[in-house]
């Protein structure tokens, strides 16, 4: 029966179903299906079609669309591996694999080979290559996509960094980069080497010639011509980059020569200091102008020949500005035996330089005269110099070293002065070994009863560990101190007090020791002129004591016998101690003047005012003071049964008093500046009382010793003879009167007692002459005794009249009153 339409119509698709899947099982062969016992058979077809040897480790598949398509998987060829290549022959071919005849291209993908040229192989068939790899000289570059054929090679290439379009045609290639505008042309060679030429612009050139230091962080423009000798041999030639010049030769054993010239460059060259492996066999030859930074110091001019080996730079030759260093090397620790030779502060110096701009030494230095050693880190310094000049100004010292470091050392040793300064900021604290030609201002020490005339003396220290001796060029003197301890000794003790008249002093020898501590002195001790005194200084005030005082052993006999003279050209010595800046308390156990000695003595100077006291059992007290008003002076004197040791006037007066035992007030005054107008204008009253002693000029006490020889015969004999001459023990003498430039009267009656003889009188010293008159009563020559009148003239002659006392005088009874009254 006959089908209907559409029954035919189904039967038809479903019959051309059959057919098309039929075909398609022809066309697309499935992955489960290989030519893999086929590898012999395509290994020799790719050989003899491309000329290359290849081994396949992986499947083999292939599709029949068309024409006979076969991909071979993990392939091996002699430089490498190749992911997958593919390449067709006609469909007619697959069963003559043998004589098939490749058909289009060749197409690999992902290979990873390494070349050994550039040159392009001239296979002989296209090829294309995509997603590859390529080590060239230890260099990876990864083919984006690429096609090969007839030796041409056209395509794209990536490196870790960049990417390039590359055109390979016979000898010729050229090389693009549109980001940073490079461009590299030139010929292959058959030896494998390369000339051409580089051009481009570029902020990233470390990137490019993949190299660290120095660090150039700035657009380059470069262009320059080279040479690859198609191994590690490269020749950079005509280097251009603007403001910098040269060329720079890399030899096939690694070394490497940079010859760079620059004008108006600005960079920092401090990375030559620091080498790392990057400078191994490598020349510089460099020389730069403009604003070149080198550790801490930015130099117009720098020139550089040196060499690097493994982790060091040795250095040939290196002028930066006026700075030359030769010699050495620098490693990453820093520099080695380098030789700098520059000007400083515009004078000539040297160094033999180790260390980092941080932390180096001066192993040695020269500066003008100067030579040493430096050593500094970035907290110390501790410097050696050694010079025959002098030394300069220590602020210039200091102000040299302070750039160096905070802190540190100084030990120096110049013509003049050595020792060791330990310095912290603008505090020294020096030591010294020997100073010449220098004063105690120059040291400047910590003591402060050193006097003026010392620090200002010119002289020569030594030490002897911490004891300085210091001896003026004069050798008048020595000093020798510690920080806590001073001795002085010296030639003429008036060296302390220039300026002041001390003509009335001995010249003596003397020596002051003592601890010190600021204002103070303890266990003070001066000797002087056989005495040694001990005390204390505090501030201005001092305290002083000795055993004996002989002040006869501190006055100049020669002024004593030249006085008159001298007196009106000096001072009064009494005055002298108003002129010292210092108060004083002088003690003594005995004090001996005029050879008369006087147990506890005590003296006391004040700005304007000196006080004498004596506390002797056996010779007596005495006070006095003496005050200033500018050039007025005032004396007061207290003296209580004071001891006086022989006579109290000169031997030319007719009366005088000897060793007598005084009691007195005596106030005085006086005015002027030299010792003549002191004593000329001196005035004042005194009130004496005398007790023990003898009256020399009177004579009543032989008169009475020889009661039992007088009689009526010879008593006026006796009694002229006692008043003409002679010497009366004193029972008590009072004289009351005003003293006046040497000048004496008495302003009220002299009250004398004598032995068994009572006097009342009055006396007058002018211009050294004495007159006296005195009413006298014998008291032993009768029961009512008349007085005698005595006059006493300036030449010891006398004035009497005995008519009075010899109309009643009784021998008996001046011989039993005698007896009768034998006591004093």
């Amino acid at each position: 029966m006959s089908l209907k339409p559409r029954y035919r119509r189904r039967i038809f698709w479903t019959a051309l179903t059959v057919v098309g899947l039929a075909v398609m099982a022809i066309v697309l062969i499935p992955p489960m299906i290989t030519l893999n016992n086929l590898k012999p058979k395509i290994e020799q077809t790719i050989a003899e079609q491309t000329g290359v040897t290849a081994k396949i480790n992986g499947d083999i598949h292939f599709s029949l669309l068309g024409r006979t398509t076969i991909v071979a998987h993990d392939v091996d060829v002699s430089h490498g591996t190749i992911g997958a290549i593919m390449f067709s022959v006609p469909l007619t071919d697959i069963f003559d694999l043998e004589n098939a005849t490749l058909t289009g291209d060749v197409v690999i993908y992902n290979a990873n080979v390494a070349i050994t040229n550039l040159i392009p192989q001239n296979f002989n068939t296209p090829i294309e290559i995509h997603n590859s790899r390529v080590d060239f000289r230890n260099r990876d570059f990864e083919i984006i996509d690429a096609t090969l054929n007839n030796g041409h090679l056209a395509g794209v290439v990536r490196t870790a960094k960049h990417k390039y379009d590359i055109d390979f045609a016979g000898d010729e290639f050229f090389i693009h980069n549109q980001n940073d505008k490079l461009e590299i042309s030139g010929n292959l060679f058959a030896n494998g080497s390369v000339r051409g030429r580089i051009s481009m612009e570029t902020d990233n050139i470390n990137g490019w010639f993949g190299f660290s230091e120095p660090r150039i962080d700035k657009t380059i423009s470069l262009t320059m011509l080279f040479d690859w000798d198609g191994g590690r041999g490269w020749s950079f030639r005509d280097i251009d980059m603007g403001n910098i010049t040269g060329n720079i030769t890399i030899m096939p054993d690694g070394e490497k020569i940079v010859e760079l010239r620059g004008h108006d460059f600005t960079y920092d060259l401090s990375f030559l200091m620091q080498p790392s492996r990057i400078f191994y066999q490598t020349t510089f030859d460099l020389d730069f102008t403009g604003a070149l930074q080198f550790g801490d110091h930015v130099f117009n001019h720098l020139k550089i020949d040196a060499v690097g080996t493994r982790d060091t730079l040795r250095i040939n030759n290196i002028v930066a500005d006026d700075i030359a260093i030769t010699g050495g090397e620098i490693d990453a620790n820093g520099a080695h035996d380098v030789m700098i030779t520059m000007p400083y502060d515009g004078v000539p110096a040297t160094c033999l330089f180790y260390g980092t701009p941080s932390n180096w030494r001066c192993l040695r230095f020269s500066y003008g005269d100067y030579v040493g050693s430096v050593s500094v880190s970035p907290e110390k310094f501790d410097v050696m110099v050694y010079s025959e000049q002098t030394m300069p100004a220590r602020r210039d010292i200091l102000h040299g070293l302070l750039k160096l470091a905070p802190r540190g050392q100084l030990d120096f040793e110049f013509a003049d002065i050595a020792g060791v300064y330990n310095i912290d900021g603008d505090q020294v604290a020096p030591t010294y070994r020997f100073a010449r030609g220098k004063t105690l201002y120059w040291l400047d020490p910590s003591i402060k009863q050193v006097p003026q005339f010392m620090r200002n003396a010119v002289g020569n220290f030594t030490w002897d560990d911490d004891m300085m001796h210091f001896v003026p060029d004069s050798g008048r003197w020595e000093l020798y101190l510690t920080d806590k301890y001073f001795y002085i000794s010296g030639k003429n003790a008036k060296d302390w007090f220039p300026g002041i008249d001390l003509q009335a002093f001995n010249n003596l020898e003397y020596s002051v020791s003592g601890n010190y501590n600021g204002d103070t002195v303890s266990n003070l001790e001066i000797t002087i002129a056989g005495h040694e005194f001990t005390g204390r200084v505090s501030g201005n005030n001092i305290t002083l004591h000795t055993d004996v005082l002989n002040v006869d052993s501190f006055v100049s006999q020669s002024y004593l016998d030249n006085y008159e003279e001298i007196s009106f050209l000096s001072t009064a010595p009494i005055t002298i101690p108003f002129a010292l800046p210092v108060n004083v308390s002088l003690s003594a156990d005995t004090m001996v003047y005029n050879g008369n000695a006087f147990k506890n003595f005590v003296y006391s100077l004040k700005p304007d005012a000196q006080t004498f006291s004596i506390t002797d059992s056996d010779r007596g007290n005495l006070l006095a003071t003496l005050t200033r008003r500018g050039n007025k002076y005032d004396i007061f004197a207290q003296l209580n049964r004071f001891m006086l040791n022989g006579n109290l006037l000169g031997r030319q007066m007719p009366l005088n008093v000897r060793d007598a035992m005084v009691t007195a007030e005596i106030e005085l005054s006086t005015y002027g500046n030299i010792a003549h107008d002191l004593e000329y204008n001196l005035s004042g009253d005194l009130d004496l009382t005398f007790e023990g002693g003898y009256l020399v000029g009177i004579g009543v006490d032989e008169f009475f010793a020889s009661a039992n020889q007088i009689n009526t015969f010879n008593a006026e004999y006796a009694l002229s003879y006692a008043l003409e001459d002679g010497e009366s023990q004193i029972k008590t003498m009072r004289v009351i009167g005003r003293y006046n430039n040497g000048d004496f009267k008495t302003t009220a009656p002299i009250e004398l007692r004598l032995r068994h003889t009572d006097a009342t009188g009055e006396l007058e010293i002018s211009n050294g002459a004495m007159t006296a008159s005195f009413n006298l009563t014998l008291r032993g020559t009768s029961p009512v005794p008349q007085p005698i009148d005595l006059q006493i003239n300036p030449d010891g002659t006398r004035k009497y009249s005995l008519s009075e006392i010899m109309m009643n005088f009784d021998a008996t009874f001046m011989r039993d009153f005698v007896r009768t009254h034998n006591k004093f």
